[in-house]
């Protein structure tokens, strides 16, 4: 019986507008066929403002032209996938369903330097039951970050982010305090990167664990839980032991999912 995707992974990468960067992340991701769902965050972007194409995946962005983050699926035998949210050309979300109808909801957020444009785009979004919602926020906030430095506080955009997030009952996979983001001028780590989950979602998260050690001045975080997948040749329902996120580069995350 031929599955769906024994192995499925989604990845989330803040390419910095690096063309170089850019390139490496849709070939590397294209190479394994495991590999399902890339989320690209500052893109880069050619001389027409288009991001890159990538064969044998469909490409969705919030915008034509010029946006700043982008949604890669691989064409997969009864995985569907379709934008059910824009906001400008910074936010995305894009719903998958499997062949048992199953679905769920991945938020690509990218908020520029700062909260403000998130907090001022919240308001506007209807939420999915089920969704995961990946990105720099550029936010910092004690719920994420843990007690703050007395050089740090929380700006009014932070604080209507966390709100909104709590009133919406999303659950944090980040553990509180472990840093995400170390600046290469040397200034002190935050908590930036977040990644949240509501409904079912949340209920198969089993451990989150963060990996400083990268290239990037960015973490890794891993997330574990248990999925669910469906076979293509039959639908029968396939339970899957691992569900795997990992944030590089500016919140470059990988979903993996195990059979």
């Amino acid at each position: 019986m031929a599955l769906l995707a024994s192995v499925g992974h989604v990845q989330l990468l803040n390419c910095a507008r690096g063309q170089a960067t850019t390139i490496s992340a849709l070939q590397d991701f294209a190479r394994h066929n495991e590999n399902l769902i890339l989320l690209l965050q500052e893109p880069w972007i050619d001389r027409h403002g288009n991001s890159p194409s990538l064969p044998s995946f469909d490409t969705f962005t919030p915008m034509p032209r010029k946006p700043r983050c982008a949604t890669y699926v691989r064409h997969t035998p009864g995985l569907t996938a379709t934008i059910t949210f824009t906001a400008t050309n910074l936010f995305l979300g894009t719903t998958i369903t499997t062949p048992h109808d199953q679905e769920f909801t991945l938020l690509n957020f990218y908020s520029p330097g700062r909260a403000e444009p998130l907090a001022a785009i919240l308001p506007t979004i209807h939420l999915p039951g089920n969704c995961i919602q990946m990105g720099d926020l550029n936010a910092h906030h004690p719920w994420w970050q843990g007690p703050l430095t007395p050089t740090v506080h929380v700006s009014r955009a932070s604080q209507v982010i966390a709100d909104w997030l709590e009133d919406n009952n999303f659950h944090l996979e980040n553990e509180p305090s472990i840093p995400t983001h170390h600046p290469r001028n040397g200034g002190r780590p935050s908590t930036i990167d977040l990644c949240l989950s509501r409904g079912p979602t949340m209920q198969s998260i089993l451990s989150l664990a963060v990996d400083h050690n990268t290239t990037s001045d960015h973490s890794i975080m891993s997330r574990i839980s248990h999925g669910r997948l469906v076979s293509a040749a039959a639908g029968a329902a396939v339970t899957l032991v691992a569900l795997w996120l990992a944030l590089i580069t500016a919140a470059a995350v990988t979903v993996i999912l195990c059979a």
